[in-house]
C-alpha cells in the first residue's frame, strides 16, 4: 500500500511539474502530451480527454504538432475502451515519425472490438514499417484468433526473438504446440519461470483454450 501512495504521489508531482511547463509554454506539443499520458496513467480519462482537446484548439494553426496530439488521444480512448473514437484519432495520425505506432494502435483496438481481419491488416502494416515485440506478439494474437495456428506460431517465435522471456507468449507457444502436437514443456517452463502468477492464471484457462483451439482447427 505504502508502495502505491508513493507512486500516486510520484505521478502527481509530475502532473504539477507539467501543468507549469504548459502554462509557461502553451504551444509545446510534447508537454500535452506528457501530461496526457500521465494523467491517462492515473486513469484521470476524462481530465486527459478534455486536455487533449485543448491542445488541439491551442495548436490548429501549426498542423505539424497535430500528430502527437490525436495520438495521445486514440490512447486516451483506447484505455476507456472508446474503441470507435481511438480510431478515429489514429487514423487522423499523418506524421512519419509516429505512423508505425499508429498502426499498431489501429490493430490493437480492432483487435480489442473482435474485428481480427481488420486487426489482422493493420498488424502487418505496423510490422513492415516497424518490427518489433509488440508488432510480432500482435500478429501472433491475430493469427490465432483466425485460426493460422501454424503462423501464428512462427510469429511468436519471432517476438521471441526480441523478448525471450515473456511468459504470454511462451505460454501461447505451449497451447500451440499442444494443439500442433508437439512437446509444450519448454514454453509452459519458460512461461512459469517468467511470471509465475500469470501462469497459474492461465493454467487453469488451459483447458478450455485448448478446446476452443481444437475447435477452430476442425473448422
Amino acid at each position: 500500500m505504502e508502495k502505491r501512495q508513493k507512486e500516486a504521489a510520484k505521478l502527481d508531482a509530475i502532473i504539477q511539474k507539467l501543468i507549469k511547463k504548459i502554462d509557461a509554454d502553451p504551444y509545446d506539443e510534447e508537454s500535452y502530451y506528457a501530461l496526457g499520458v500521465a494523467l491517462t496513467e492515473k486513469k484521470s480519462f476524462e481530465q486527459a480527454e478534455e486536455l487533449f482537446k485543448r491542445a488541439l484548439n491551442a495548436l490548429k494553426e501549426q498542423p505539424q504538432k497535430l500528430g502527437l496530439l490525436h495520438y495521445g488521444l486514440g490512447n486516451v480512448y483506447y484505455a476507456s475502451a472508446l474503441y470507435d473514437e481511438a480510431l478515429k484519432e489514429f487514423s487522423l495520425v499523418k506524421d512519419d515519425k509516429l505512423k508505425a505506432e499508429a498502426y499498431l494502435m489501429l490493430a490493437q483496438t480492432y483487435y480489442a472490438k473482435g474485428e481480427h481481419q481488420k486487426a489482422l491488416a493493420f498488424a502487418l502494416t505496423a510490422d513492415e514499417s516497424k518490427a518489433s515485440f509488440e508488432t510480432k506478439r500482435l500478429l501472433g494474437d491475430c493469427l490465432l484468433a483466425v485460426g493460422s495456428f501454424e503462423k501464428a506460431r512462427q510469429m511468436y517465435e519471432q517476438a521471441l526473438s526480441f523478448k525471450a522471456d515473456d511468459a504470454n507468449v511462451n505460454f501461447q507457444l505451449g497451447v500451440l504446440a499442444v494443439v500442433l502436437g508437439a512437446d509444450p514443456k519448454v514454453y509452459f517452463e519458460r512461461a512459469k519461470q517468467a511470471d509465475p502468477k500469470l501462469y497459474e492464471r492461465l493454467q487453469t484457462r488451459l483447458g478450455d483454450i485448448e478446446k476452443l483451439l481444437q475447435n477452430k482447427k476442425k473448422q
